[in-house]
């Protein structure tokens, strides 16, 4: 009897288990424009936190907004990281060499990632002075 009680609730738990993972949703927008769009540089995208000092607009054009959101119903795992995992996969996807004024939003069971794609007008200039205002990269 309790093999038999104990075989159910194991497998009651699997497929909970299956069922939480099946659920779980991630994507990732953006609203730049066909023709502001780039190739991918080879470099990887940076994102700039809000949270620091921000990079004077005289070193980059702006592409465009991009948003992610990641939904899942554990709530074991760091939901603003798969956010801004997506929202950095977007702009590569798109060209971009940064993202600047990078906002998360966490709930219990999701997060929500927002940021304005860049490109700059002269890459190594732009991560000099990057580097000088101390600014927050992740």
């Amino acid at each position: 009897m309790r093999k038999t009680i104990l075989l159910i609730f194991v497998g009651l738990m699997m497929l909970i288990g299956c069922a939480s993972y099946s659920s779980y949703n991630k994507y990732s927008t953006n609203d730049v424009a066909i023709q502001n769009r780039r190739l991918p540089s080879g470099y990887p995208t940076l994102l700039i936190s809000s949270q620091g000092p921000q990079l004077d607009p005289q070193f980059y054009d702006i592409m465009g907004g991009l948003t992610s959101v990641v939904d899942s119903v554990t709530v074991f795992e760091n939901h603003c990281r798969g956010a801004i995992e997506m929202l950095r996969y977007e702009a590569r996807s798109i060209g971009a060499d940064a993202v600047i004024n990078l906002d998360c939003g966490s709930g219990t069971f999701g997060a929500k990632a927002s940021g304005m794609a860049i490109f700059f007008k002269n890459r190594e200039e732009a991560l000099k002075t990057l580097e000088e205002i101390k600014a927050v990269l992740r």
